[in-house]
């Protein structure tokens, strides 16, 4: 072989091996889509958010790296049916109709659901049936739980949907619906960082008492391809010693129900 023929066939070699070496590396990628949640996730958070630092960790332990697409909640869950590059989403509180869609990994942390009221109208309840009659703020596409959800479907409560927490927040605080569900550390962390939140904040406040204590999970697709990243997630989880325990939380929770 002359020295111009090994040359073009040497550096044909290498472009196969770098080809092979940049699949080898794309493999190596999950993509999960997510949305604006602070501060268990979110674009501009540190490290994506506290619940994006242990799911990369988790992957990271395993030989794998995370991408987030960002985008508004729906969208976040449609992503999954409509595009195959997204194998999941998450942050998802478990419900049995969404586990008959999804595969769900292993708890990776724990969200409490309470109610946020004016000061000056707090509402009176021992349980979610003493909602009924009062206009109360849900997310929409959110899983709350059982008994708040199950409220919704059958009318008891009069429920007002808002696309985002915030919304739900400054109607509250506007005086616009009664009352609104929402995690606790999700309204203290915009009372912080949010102008509009924060210059109002001090006239709401959340109630002690909480509804429940849901565990957070990632949701995959239910196919070949999200049971194989739910197993490489639940590994990596078990590795970087994540339980998904909220046994610490339950103190918070009232006697909703009994």
């Amino acid at each position: 072989m002359s020295v111009g023929r090994f040359k073009i066939f040497f550096a044909m070699i290498l472009l196969l091996l770098g080809i092979s070496v940049a699949n080898a590396s794309a493999e190596n990628v999950i993509y999960l889509s997510s949305l604006e949640w602070p501060p268990y996730v979110g674009e501009r958070l540190p490290e994506g958010g506290t619940s994006a630092r242990i799911v990369r960790q988790a992957f990271a332990a395993m030989g794998y790296e995370l991408k987030i697409l960002f985008m508004p909640w729906k969208r976040t869950m449609r992503m999954v049916e409509t595009d195959f590059m997204v194998a999941g989403y998450f942050p998802e509180y478990y419900s049995k109709e969404r586990a008959e869609k999804y595969i769900f990994s292993k708890s990776y942390g724990c969200s409490p659901v309470s109610l946020l009221e004016r000061k000056k109208n707090p509402v009176s309840w021992k349980n979610v049936d003493d909602l009924a009659g009062l206009r109360v703020g849900f997310v929409a596409g959110y899983v709350n739980t059982p008994e708040l959800d199950m409220a919704v479907a059958n009318g008891t409560i009069d429920a007002d949907f808002a696309p985002s927490d915030k919304s739900n927040i400054m109607k509250v605080i506007k005086g616009r619906i009664n009352c609104a569900v929402v995690d606790p550390l999700v309204f203290s962390y915009l009372a912080v960082t949010d102008q509009d939140v924060g210059k109002r904040s001090e006239t709401v406040q959340i109630d002690p008492r909480a509804f429940g204590v849901n565990e957070l999970f990632v949701a995959f697709r239910k196919d070949e391809q999200g049971l194989f990243y739910s197993r490489i997630l639940n590994e990596g989880l078990s590795k970087i010693g994540i339980t998904g325990a909220c046994e610490q939380h339950e103190e918070r929770v009232s006697d909703v129900g009994k």
